[in-house]
Parts: C-alpha cells; structure tokens; sequence
C-alpha cells in the first residue's frame, strides 16, 4: 500500500516510516512540509493519507480540504497535539476518517490503519492500480482524481462491477440503468462506448458478447 504521510517532526515522521515499512511492508512517502504535499497529491496516487495538522506553509487542514474537494473515498489519518476541540470537530467536517492526538502509541496507529482498510476494502473495486470504483457513492477515481459519470454511466458500472467477470444480459442492464425510462433515446452500444472512453483501457475491461450482454472482465 503507498502512504503519503506529512509530518513535519522529522524524529516521530522516520519513527512512523520505519515502522510501517518493517511491520505491513507499505511503501511510504514522507515530507516534512504542506507545501510540498500539493505537488505529491495532484500527481500520485496514495491509498492512504497520514496528515499532521500543524504543518509549515500549508496547515493538515488545509490539505484536508483540498483532496477531498477531489477525493472522496481515499483514508485521511488526522494527527496533532493539539486539545481544541475545533480542530477536532473541523478535521471531521472536512472529511477525515480518523483522528489520533499526539502522543500515541504505532500500534495505535497501525490497528487505525488495518481498521480503515477493511472497511475500505469493502466499498472499493480495484480496477488497475491508479483507478478504482467506490461502489458506495458509485464514485470513479483515476490518478487520485473523481471522473465526473453522468447516473446512467454509474448505474452501469456499478452492475457490471456487481457481476465482475460475469456477463450481465442486456435485458438486465437495460431494466437497471433506465428504471423503465424510454431507452431509445439513448442507446445502450453509446452509454457503453462513452463510458469506455472514461476509463483507462475501456475497451480492454468491458467486454460485449454479441447477442447476449456486457461484462467486466479482469485480466492479469
């Protein structure tokens, strides 16, 4: 799993790194300052954010903000010092799924951790390894980023993806995707070519079986 974690005590961010790296063998990594996170944020993609809120130039909550206005789904650890209880109640707002005050124990954290990737695991498909579906809040993410589906593209992938490798009759996706709309309108061969073209190889992913439906397949 690739960590991002933004800790600014440079003794505590080696303490956290080794021991994640040596106990779960993720792959971390760590800066000291918000500023440079932005960069890290736009243009790889992390399975997990470690965040301490009283960080230089740019504050945790600050970064808080700024990836869930674009990543809705990806764990956020809080961790500070601080006692207010405004810090607390703003890094839930802003959506954190935890928060752990300073000082606590790394088995704390990786119990947090192993809590959040369980309950994530759940609600997340991994379709390649910089895209995944949230089959919750049927939320596309590519390279860390929410492609924007219109409803008829979420209720399809989300079938497809219920039915992973299993070919879904057109029949079937049809009463799904348009609830008893006129389908006419819009064909179902186009809602499946426009949704290829928003996933990465899309044509290698979703595949047609003349005459009987669609399935997404997974390949090696």
């Amino acid at each position: 799993m690739k960590i991002l974690l933004i800790e600014d005590d440079i003794p505590l961010n080696t303490t956290i790194t080794n021991f994640l790296q040596e106990t779960n063998n993720h792959e971390i990594v760590s800066i000291y300052d918000g500023e440079n996170a932005l960069e890290l944020i736009d243009n790889i993609f992390f399975e997990l954010y470690i965040i301490d809120i009283n960080i230089p130039n740019i504050n945790g909550l600050e970064l808080l903000k700024y990836i869930r206005q674009k990543d809705t789904t990806t764990p956020i650890i809080i961790i500070t010092a601080s006692l207010e209880l405004s810090n607390f109640l703003n890094a839930f707002e802003l959506g954190c799924n935890e928060y752990i005050k300073k000082p606590f124990y790394l088995e704390e954290l990786k119990l947090r951790i192993n809590k959040l990737l369980q309950n994530n695991q759940q609600d997340i498909i991994q379709i390649t390894d910089n895209s995944s579906f949230n089959m919750k809040y049927e939320e596309l993410i590519i390279d860390n980023k929410t492609i924007k589906l219109r409803k008829k593209e979420r209720r399809l992938l989300t079938l497809l993806l219920q039915n992973l490798n299993h070919t879904v009759p057109t029949e079937s996706i049809e009463n799904y995707v348009w609830e008893n709309e006129i389908k006419e309108s819009y064909p179902l061969r186009q809602l499946v070519s426009d949704l290829r073209k928003k996933l990465i190889d899309g044509e290698r992913y979703i595949i047609a079986e003349k005459g009987i439906g669609y399935r997404f397949e997974t390949r090696s």
